[in-house]
């Protein structure tokens, strides 16, 4: 079935439905989420015509009948087993998801939306909403069990351990601690966001639960879910920073309200952010405070400090006018890098401190080749990490192991290898050469240039060297042209040929590299082997 006709399958059982945006959990831009939910089947053809490939989001809670528990993983199954005898025997509806199980459930007021009420078990009711078959999330769909192509059941008495308005792993029973959340509260707890807007969300939360009287230590425990939620999830040291950061604003005293609002603004570092996001914040809900907040937001438009989306309903971002000079007329000329690489590519294109370099390489081209090469060649001149995310100990040990025929003990290499998959930008170590091994791009690959850029900023005067996948005989790796631009140097790797698609900085005087392709072979699993004509020329 298309998205369309399953949408409004979904719509014919009295399920309220509106788009997420393609291959993503989140609401489509522009839209208002679960509030926009319907059954009218004019407003979904006219959603799903404009965009057919959206996913699809069922509203939960009261207005369509259902409550779904969401299990993650082998700990959801586990919880799961032991909440299974206090429900019905019947079997009942039940989506296979990318990481686990959604089990429908006719609705039931005792159930409440949150997170973590059991290891790996949230629930979806009143203010929530789940992803729905057709749709695709990290390139996988999910599907009815079709063991389990049934009507949800009803449950008639909810187990214990749902019956909190939220709950997680460290809070305390709700006749003690009982937390009333807000829709929008729940919402983000229970899905999360998209990269680029986690730490202003995480911002929105933190202060309201700041507001509730909460702690920092009980409001990290409660963001924990939100932020393994966030697509791709949010690593606890930049949500630690983003509690120390609003907990700098006194909850009770609220001082000089503009004076705030500017510093907060400030700290979205040039984002795009909405006033829901704003008010969320603030706690901005009566006719007065918004007033007073359009009021601000007015005259610090008019004062530069803030502009206004062009095409988006209150969207705003600070406009950053602070400027960095560069001090060409004292500059060192000619203060390239002395980078070796196989080869012998650093003939052809230089690069300076603080570039970037993406090899895409088709299956078996040799990207892993590629970047134990550089380190054997560099390692003498550069500190080197190196950021694996295929490779265990045991199998990065044989491969380095092949080296042994230029001499090299295992004890002469000089790098450090980490393991690691996501959230480069957090662990690059500035000043030195960086190799990713490499950039997994799974869903939202247009976001390509946006993970390269922060990558970028956090290299200082080192490099960086990114691996990414790429179809045979494509040039360019996955995002296509939205991985092409910050690089000052760009190969493409088929197997046994290798182009320059992109060399800024040329090293030769009056010769263009790009478009420069060389024929090669690995032998010994290692040791790339040019062929005779060297690098050729465009035709």
């Amino acid at each position: 079935m298309t998205m369309l006709n399953s949408a409004l399958h979904y719509a014919s059982m009295g399920w309220k439905v509106f788009p997420l945006a393609q291959g993503s959990k989140v609401p489509r831009e522009g839209s208002k989420g679960v509030h926009d939910a319907t059954t009218d089947e004019q407003q979904i053809n006219e959603w799903w015509s404009m965009e057919p490939s959206a996913n699809i989001g069922i509203a939960t809670g009261k207005d369509s009948n259902l409550i779904v528990i969401d299990v993650d993983g082998d700990p959801g199954m586990q919880s799961m087993r032991q909440v299974v005898p206090q429900l019905p025997k019947e079997h009942t509806r039940v989506i296979k998801t990318p990481n686990g199980y959604h089990l429908y459930y006719l609705y039931n007021p005792s159930f409440h939306t949150g997170a973590g009420f059991m290891t790996g078990l949230d629930v979806r009711s009143d203010g929530g909403y789940v992803v729905a078959p057709p749709s695709l999330v990290s390139d996988t769909q999910y599907y009815v069990r079709p063991d389990r192509y049934v009507d949800p059941i009803a449950i008639d008495v909810a187990p214990d351990v749902f019956l909190a308005r939220y709950r997680n792993g460290a809070t305390p029973e709700p006749e003690t601690n009982q937390i009333k959340l807000d829709a929008w509260v729940s919402d983000m707890l229970a899905n999360g966001v998209e990269e680029g807007r986690r730490n202003q969300c995480a911002a929105s939360l933190v202060g309201h639960f700041h507001r509730l009287g909460e702690s920092d230590q009980n409001i990290e425990t409660i963001l924990a879910q939100f932020a393994e939620n966030c697509n791709p999830p949010m690593d606890k040291r930049e949500l630690r920073k983003v509690i120390q950061s609003v907990s700098r604003y006194e909850v009770e005293d609220k001082g000089n309200v503009s004076d705030q609002i500017r510093q907060w603004i400030v700290e979205t570092n040039g984002t795009w952010w909405t006033t829901d996001e704003l008010d969320n914040q603030f706690g901005f809900r009566t006719v007065q405070d918004k007033n007073n907040r359009r009021q601000i937001l007015h005259r610090l438009k008019s004062q530069g400090f803030v502009e206004q989306h062009q095409t988006v309903n209150k969207r705003f971002k600070h406009r950053v006018t602070q400027v960095e000079g560069l001090n060409y007329k004292q500059a060192k000329r000619g203060d390239v890098l002395d980078i070796k690489f196989p080869l012998g590519v650093e003939r052809y294109v230089n690069l300076y401190e603080g570039n970037l370099v993406v090899v895409a390489g088709s299956p078996n081209s040799g990207k892993t080749a590629m970047m134990l090469n550089l380190i054997h060649l560099n390692q003498n001149r550069f500190p080197i990490y190196y950021f694996c995310s295929e490779m265990g100990d045991s199998e990065l040990a044989d491969r380095l192991a092949f080296f042994e025929q230029e001499g090299m003990s295992m004890e002469d290499w000089k790098f450090d290898a980490i393991n690691r998959s996501k959230d480069f930008a957090d662990v690059i170590q500035p000043d030195c050469i960086n190799i990713i091994d490499f950039l997994e791009l799974t869903q939202d690959i247009y976001l390509v240039n946006q993970y390269l850029t922060s990558i970028t900023h956090a290299i200082g005067k080192g490099i960086a060297i990114v691996a990414v996948q790429k179809k045979i005989g494509a040039d360019l790796g996955r995002g296509q042209e939205f991985s092409l631009e910050k690089p000052r140097l760009y190969l493409s790797m088929d197997q046994n040929k290798m182009r320059i698609l992109k060399g800024k900085n040329w090293a030769r005087k009056g010769y263009n590299p790009n478009g420069l392709s060389i024929s090669y072979r690995i032998e010994d699993g290692y040791k790339f082997i040019p062929s005779i004509e060297g690098w050729i020329e465009p035709n």
